[in-house]
């Protein structure tokens, strides 16, 4: 992946980093501004795309309309440009994921988390409605989890269908007709022609007529029914029969497939798909207060039904609504909307003013369905809180679980490459987001452990035996000074499990030595030295089960861990938040016990699931 040849280099004001992925339109790169400090991701066109007759001029004048859309919960577009033959747009960097990602493995979300994720993006869209923009290509890879706060969600890849003349996505394209007139061959396409992903296409721009904003209202029920069910609401074999369902073929209900889900969000999601355009939410503005009424209902009363001004056209007359103001990371409690769209006037965009942008950070995929236990209305329980402080009472049941591991024989785990004690090549920089595995990355099943490596993500999972594990990539030995990053979350188990980096680990027979840096979903960190030949069996504890505010709490968090190591002088962060280490507290840690080593990852407890979404190690 680093060895692309823009990794390294600079991009006007922007020294590219890493590569963040590649679709058929473009490829984006994390960048870095030096003069404003500030991280940024770069979408660079694909020559093919750019060099086409007409597109720079195309370009400019789009890049300036997206540029005009200031919303908490759109992508903010910096800049564009061109240096040499690359032609470039600059975006604000969110590094907490797609809401793609949270869906993986056909899990549905919690109905209280997709209500709210879909307002989100509803107050988004109506704000580029308004201003003459259609996205046409609304779908959960193009909806990023902000970093700071796993609650706010941001839209991405606005662009316009007409920048682009083909398109080798995971995408449809047809000339304007009818469904009859469509090819199976999907890598093609000229200007005025639709662009968009076939399994959130509405029925009339499959048919090629024209769009509005209800095209994005009928995308946006999709993503609902499968932040609701798990699943997508047609599956086919072929792009023309996924299609057609689209066109002619029911959804099956949303409270069928998963019955926890409240009745009113069943009928938002059923109001939004359905077929004929004036038959949907006239605008995304009307879908917003439906789901404002929701989340004011729904928590006290979970039958909650629709009042009849959802099933008839018009906005909701004198319904008090309530803001999720608490959801956002401005904590502006003021609505986005503007002047509001009449019933049965569509906001139609002026020519030229449509988008469809591709080049998704994250690879397409199909879920599987699953369907979800349940009983009557029953609502999910209430999401997670992040950040919140340790609960003292919590403090004793972790540090029992912790002696629980100490007691037990830490097995290092090789993975097909040289072992630590006789590595020989030292480490190189290098950021691993996990679409290959070109560092031999443990994959398959050790012992208790199972490790998996696909959709850029590499995954470990504990059976129900309590052990501690530290995978580890081919890297090299690590030099005398770094820093470590790992992004990383627990999706599965007891939220007494610990999870974490390590590094200067090596290998003696069944013995482990190393230091690490380790946390649990209860919001404690600890830092410690892996040496059997200690007293305590398994090392020395610097600092344990230390309750820390800026760890995110709960199942499916991302937390961000760092070691910074110069000599024999570590300070660790979570978060980007330094913790103490050592009684009394300090901000750093001398220990001169291990040099070299390798870097590696901890994952500890039983019956406990973990993915990781990027490593990397930075040497000054």
């Amino acid at each position: 992946m680093q060895n692309d040849p823009l990794v390294g280099q600079q991009l006007g004001a922007y020294l590219i980093q890493s590569k963040l992925g590649e679709g058929g339109m473009a490829r984006v790169y994390k960048a870095y501004h030096a003069r404003l400090r500030r991280d940024v991701a770069i979408k660079v066109i694909l020559s093919q795309i750019a060099d086409q007759e007409g597109f720079r001029i195309r370009f400019e004048r789009e890049a300036q309309l997206i540029a005009s859309l200031e919303h908490p919960n759109i992508v903010a577009v910096y800049d564009f440009g061109e240096v040499g033959n690359l032609t470039y747009l600059v975006m604000q960097y969110v590094g907490g994921g797609t809401l793609r990602d949270q869906l993986r493995n056909g899990r549905p979300l919690e109905p209280l988390r997709a209500m709210r994720y879909a307002l989100q993006m509803a107050r988004a869209l109506h704000h580029a409605h308004l201003r003459g923009i259609v996205h046409r290509d609304v779908k959960p890879q193009n909806m990023l989890i902000s970093t700071s706060d796993p609650n706010l969600l941001l839209l991405s890849d606005f662009g316009i269908a007409k920048l682009f003349n083909s398109s080798q996505e995971a995408t449809w394209t047809t000339a304007p007709g009818s469904m009859n007139s469509m090819s199976s061959d999907s890598s093609l396409t000229n200007i005025g022609q639709i662009v968009g992903t076939a399994e959130y296409m509405s029925p009339e721009q499959i048919n090629g007529k024209p769009v509005d904003a209800r095209t994005d209202v009928y995308a946006l029920g999709v993503v609902l029914f499968q932040m609701l069910t798990g699943e997508v609401p047609f599956h086919s074999t072929t792009v023309q029969g996924l299609l057609f369902q689209h066109v002619y073929t029911p959804p099956r209900p949303v409270r069928e497939i998963n019955p926890y889900v409240p009745e009113i969000l069943a009928q938002i999601t059923a109001k939004a798909m359905a077929k004929a355009p004036e038959q949907r939410f006239q605008s995304a503005e009307e879908m917003a207060q439906a789901l404002e009424f929701a989340n004011a209902n729904t928590t006290n009363q979970l039958s909650a039904t629709l009042p009849n001004s959802l099933t008839t056209p018009g906005l909701y007359p004198n319904n008090p609504l309530t803001p999720l103001s608490q959801n956002r990371s401005t904590g502006s409690p003021v609505s986005n909307y503007g002047q509001s769209a009449a019933s049965g006037a569509p906001l139609t965009p002026h020519p030229g003013q449509h988008t469809a942008y591709e080049g998704s950070m994250r690879a397409e995929g199909h879920t599987d369905r699953i369907t979800a236990p349940g009983i009557g209305n029953q609502f999910a329980p209430p999401l997670p809180r992040s950040t919140k402080l340790f609960r003292l009472s919590r403090v004793g049941a972790g540090l029992i679980l912790l002696l629980a591991i100490a007691l037990i024989v830490v097995k290092f785990l090789p993975l097909g490459g040289t072992s630590p004690t006789t590595q020989t090549s030292v480490a190189k920089p290098f950021t691993e987001t996990f679409q290959d595995n070109h560092l031999n990355w443990l994959v398959g099943i050790n012992n208790n452990l199972t490790a998996s490596l696909s959709n850029n993500m590499y995954t470990l999972d504990i059976g129900n035996a309590s052990q501690t594990y530290f995978p580890h990539p081919d890297a090299g030995t690590l030099p005398d000074n770094f820093t470590l990053t790992v992004l990383i979350e627990q999706t599965k188990g007891d939220l007494n499990a610990f999870y974490g980096l390590a590094f200067r680990l090596k290998e003696d027979g069944s013995n482990v030595y190393c230091y690490a840096l380790s946390i649990n979903q209860n919001g404690t960190y600890q830092v410690l030295k892996y040496d059997p030949n200690a007293s305590r069996g398994f090392g020395q504890m610097f600092s344990v089960n230390q309750p820390w505010p800026s760890i995110k709490q709960g199942l499916n968090q991302i937390n961000t861990l760092q070691a910074i190591v110069h000599g024999n002088t570590f300070s660790f962060k979570i978060n980007n938040m330094l913790v103490p280490v050592n009684n009394p507290p300090n901000q750093t840690l001398s220990d001169t016990a291990y040099t070299g080593g390798q870097l590696a990852l901890l994952v500890a407890g039983a019956n406990a699931s973990f993915t990781v979404t990027s490593v990397q190690l930075a040497i000054p």
